[in-house]
């Protein structure tokens, strides 16, 4: 069992964070991203207890299949997250690879 700390969150996802780490999705295993470089990030989520993890450079995938389902298409995540569209993209492709969780019953 992960040790909790004062903002409820596992001992292992507050040291992501204080390493460097970003918050992108709580409600989805403490789903995280720590960007390497422009095109490079490193996500990490939770999943039955273990952590899932991939580093994803947005220069070697396929951008318009990563986004599909979530937006129309990659001049749409420029558009509404300029600077941070990469980043989105990056994440689209995470949840897609990304297992699910699965019921613990």
């Amino acid at each position: 069992m992960n040790k909790m700390n004062d903002d409820n969150l596992p001992s292992h996802v507050m040291a992501d964070l204080n390493a460097g780490f970003v918050m992108t999705d709580i409600d989805d295993g403490y789903q995280r991203c720590l960007k390497r470089s422009e095109t490079v990030f490193t996500y990490r989520c939770d999943v039955n207890g273990e952590v899932h993890e991939d580093t994803i450079d947005t220069d070697k995938i396929d951008q318009d299949e990563a986004i599909c389902g979530f937006y129309d298409s990659v001049d749409e995540v420029h558009e509404l997250y300029e600077d941070s569209a990469l980043m989105i993209i990056a994440e689209c492709h995470f949840e897609n690879d990304c297992p699910s969780q699965l019921p613990t019953s």
